[in-house]
């Protein structure tokens, strides 16, 4: 190592090396970036159809929890759970006559 200082013009001499060389990395992290958000994309797209479908299952489920609740209160209250007895008085509704 030289104990000679730099001159300004020795200085320049390697900064268009660099600058060529940030602009690749420039360009490259700006395609990998492109890449990644259409990734991201499809991504978020196969989640959304997943819980289109979770909450298929679960509307489904509740439905047939009530049908299952409905008729054991009419087949066999006693064996109820108080939690089955609960779920089910919280979804009867009053019908108002004429209706």
């Amino acid at each position: 190592m030289s104990d000679t200082p730099r001159t300004d013009e020795a200085k320049w001499e390697t900064a268009p090396a660099a600058i060529v060389v940030s602009i690749y990395f420039a360009q490259t992290l700006e395609r990998e970036n492109v890449v990644l958000r259409d990734e991201l994309k499809d991504c978020s797209a196969a989640f959304d159809k997943q819980q289109e479908a979770l909450d298929r299952n679960a509307d489904q489920i509740a439905s047939k929890q009530a049908q299952i609740d409905r008729l054991m209160m009419e087949y066999c209250p006693i064996e109820m759970s108080l939690e089955q007895i609960a779920r089910w008085k919280k979804h009867q509704v009053v019908k108002e006559e004429g209706k």
